[in-house]
């Protein structure tokens, strides 16, 4: 099929083409991109979900002290004052030697041996392995116990107190500074709303124990001894929420396959102070929010460069996107040129029409051959025959054009009504004389029947080359057609 789209129709194709990929490609890559979005909701709300179990475990854990602490001290049970060892020459301790702790047990600091400090050791240890017992596997590292005066701590996890000293805890030193005042008990114990209690988390600080930003949850632990329970605490039990850990939980909520382009950000509500634990915080313009407290909240998002450049499906995709652009350019070309033929195509003879010569005068016709062909004595055919001879008659000498001329190449163009030319491409004058003179010896030599009666058929023609202007280069082979048609008569 000859491919007869001018520049403009070509521009045409590849704008639409264009457009279609773009919206396509644009499409496809929303799709993933919500998919991903979908996926990131999950994984946040895992993340959240995990956090409030820390919470929740925090306060059971904290009541259940509590009421440890109560029972054993007002039965005599704490121990005996003896385990209780210097650790330096201002702090006291129970498993408390940098050098060598054991793992099996806690561990206790105290700036003085105290009674009150032996009863929470006693409990604490109590409820440790009451954890470990019900819940193996699942046990908390950084979680302590911190009294109301500061005067002792306890670590559930021994390790944890290597680098202890009063001297240059912050906590220690001043404790209000980073505990708010506790509301009454059965106020706390009866709250339903977590995010409300959990209130009583610190601002971000920066952990003496693993150097890294972190922030902290506290739970009470109530002085149950008076006759009316009130907002009277003896100890906070506290969760350090450290930035490795908060990094190692977000991944374990996405199965360790971090979603590309992922920004999540942990946020504290009330001084917009925050934690960057994937991606690229800075700057977020466009994010979902997920509170997990009154105080703290998750904002993430997915980059859409870093998505595109990253995730594996939308690699895809775009890599595909030029390839879907060639299908559909091709395919449209194919479509507006078979949307073209209908234009410029003969009904009768399968010619091209001579609407083409607006086509072809804008393309380059250097080295190109004109042939005009114009049938003899065609009038009387008609006139004697009828129409139809006519047409029959039109159909044979317009087949040997067809049938003489390069498919892929040269154009054959119905001009008039018995009148044709014939475009050679990269042709000379010779090759023209040739190509003339084979159509007019298979014309002549056919034998054209109608109703018994044999019908001589020939044409006259005239060649020129195209030097320049097609119009000139008619006319010098009408000129010369014109001259044979005369010499024939």
């Amino acid at each position: 099929m000859k491919i007869v789209q001018d520049k403009l129709r070509n521009r045409q194709a590849l704008l639409v083409s264009g457009l279609i990929t773009l919206v396509f490609t644009s499409l496809f890559l929303f799709i993933i991109y919500e998919q991903r979005m979908a996926a990131a909701s999950e994984g946040v709300s895992r993340l959240q979900a995990h956090m409030l179990d820390i919470f929740n475990d925090n306060e059971l854990i904290a009541d259940a002290i509590g009421e440890r602490y109560y029972h054993i001290k007002t039965g005599e049970q704490c121990g005996v004052m003896a385990q209780f060892v210097p650790r330096n020459k201002d702090e006291w301790g129970i498993n408390a030697d940098p050098k060598r702790v054991h793992s099996a047990t806690g561990t206790i600091i105290a700036q003085q041996p105290s009674h009150n400090a032996l009863c929470m050791y006693a409990a604490a240890e109590f409820i440790r392995g009451m954890v470990n017992e019900l819940n193996p596997g699942s046990f908390d590292a950084h979680r302590y116990i911190i009294a109301s005066n500061s005067d002792y701590f306890y670590w559930f996890m021994a390790s944890d107190s290597r680098n202890f000293s009063f001297s240059d805890s912050e906590m220690a030193m001043d404790i209000t500074h980073f505990f708010y005042p506790p509301v009454d008990f059965y106020t706390r114990l009866l709250q339903k709303n977590v995010k409300n209690k959990a209130l009583s988390s610190t601002n971000f600080y920066t952990d003496k124990i693993t150097g890294e930003k972190a922030y902290s949850v506290v739970s009470y632990i109530y002085d149950l001894s008076g006759k009316e329970i009130s907002d009277q605490i003896v100890a906070y039990l506290v969760y350090d929420h450290s930035k490795p850990e908060l990094k190692e939980a977000l991944a374990e909520a996405f199965d360790n396959q971090i979603l590309p382009g992922l920004n999540v950000e942990l946020v504290n509500l009330t001084n917009k102070e925050s934690l960057c634990l994937s991606g690229k915080c800075a700057g977020q313009s466009s994010y979902l929010v997920r509170n997990f407290s009154e105080k703290y909240a998750l904002h993430y998002s997915i980059s859409l460069g870093r998505f595109m450049a990253r995730d594996t499906q939308a690699g895809i995709v775009i890599l595909l996107a030029p390839f879907f652009f060639i299908i559909i350019t091709f395919s449209l070309k194919s479509w507006l040129n078979e949307s073209d033929l209908k234009v410029y195509i003969d009904t009768l003879t399968s010619c091209f029409n001579r609407r083409i010569l607006d086509i072809i005068k804008r393309r380059d016709l250097s080295h190109c051959s004109v042939v005009l062909l114009d049938c003899n004595k065609f009038k009387a055919v008609n006139d004697t025959w009828g129409h139809a001879a006519g047409d029959r008659a039109l159909q044979i000498i317009a087949n040997r054009m067809l049938s003489n001329t390069r498919t892929s190449h040269d154009l054959v163009i119905r001009t008039g009504g018995d009148e044709f030319m014939i475009l050679l491409f990269r042709s000379q004058a010779s090759d023209a004389v040739a190509i003339a003179e084979r159509i007019s010896g298979q014309v002549t030599s056919h034998v054209f029947v109608v109703e018994g009666n044999t019908i001589p058929l020939s044409v006259s023609w005239g060649i020129a080359e195209v030097k320049g202007d097609l119009d000139a280069a008619i006319q010098n082979a009408d000129t010369a057609m014109y001259k044979m048609k005369q010499a024939r008569e």
